[in-house]
């Protein structure tokens, strides 16, 4: 996710100038902080674009920049923290968080990103061609993903690929991925409910502990899975992906026991 992050933001780069020819001085400063690899400054850069009260084209191009700035800077952060766990960006974090970005500090990534500029944008610009792909994120804000509540998350991300299965967009293999992984750990919580996960049993909260209404809804599961891997493998990009899902796919299929990380960590 690191590289395909850092490869947008330079895409970005190369790719708007021509784009959109002439910008605002706003969007012309952030892009040269952004050719210098100044991925912070760039983002503060844009404060004037990303707090204004009135909506323009540079606006939204302006959040969604700030998005993808945003995500590389939470990876930014936690390789920092890793090399010095003293170092936590404090300040840095006071500012991001004040133009709208919604960073929290949690116990597993350090830095989780909410996706705030990207919940601006949807909300300011629903019609934008950029909605489908700021609504996936949205589905996803916070982590764990799925493991919190992984019926809703379910629920969401088929209304999701339902609304947007013809749209194009990667987020919707994306999306499969997502719905495969979340039915994947739900079937290994229903066939082994008292696997102990971080917080106890993993069954705990999902298991009904009634052996045939459990092992009804664990071959369901099990069949939404299989269905939606095999979508991403045929629809989604990225070969180590695809191999990733694939070498899931199997797992499951031969009733291997796995798939306990979807619920407990959510990745």
């Amino acid at each position: 996710m690191r590289y395909l992050t850092f490869f947008m933001v330079c895409f970005y780069v190369a790719t708007f100038g021509v784009a959109f020819g002439e910008t605002t001085d706003t969007l012309e400063k952030a892009e040269a902080l952004m050719t210098e690899l100044k991925f912070y400054e760039a983002l503060v850069a844009l404060e004037p674009l990303v707090i204004a009260s009135q909506k323009s084209k540079e606006q939204e191009e302006a959040l969604y920049l700030a998005n993808m700035l945003c995500e590389r800077l939470a990876e930014i952060f936690i390789a920092a923290y890793i090399e010095n766990p003293k170092d936590i960006k404090t300040e840095e974090l006071k500012v991001l968080n004040r133009l709208g970005a919604d960073i929290e500090r949690s116990y597993f990534l350090v830095y989780s990103y909410r996706y705030g500029f990207l919940e601006r944008l949807l909300e300011l610009y629903p019609n934008s061609s950029r909605a489908p792909i700021a609504e996936y994120y949205l589905i996803k804000r916070g982590y764990p993903v799925g493991a919190l509540d992984p019926d809703k998350t379910l629920k969401a991300l088929y209304a999701y690929v339902e609304k947007h299965a013809k749209s194009g967009h990667a987020e919707v293999c994306m999306a499969y991925l997502d719905i495969a992984n979340i039915n994947h750990g739900l079937w290994a919580a229903l066939t082994y409910p008292d696997e102990q996960g971080p917080g106890g049993n993993i069954g705990d909260g999902i298991a009904s502990r009634n052996i045939e209404k459990d092992k009804k809804r664990a071959a369901a599961c099990k069949a939404e899975a299989l269905k939606y891997y095999a979508k991403f493998i045929a629809n989604g990009y990225g070969a180590e992906a695809r191999k990733g899902a694939l070498e899931w796919y199997e797992k499951l299929k031969q009733n291997e026991k796995s798939g306990f990380r979807f619920i407990t960590f959510g990745c």
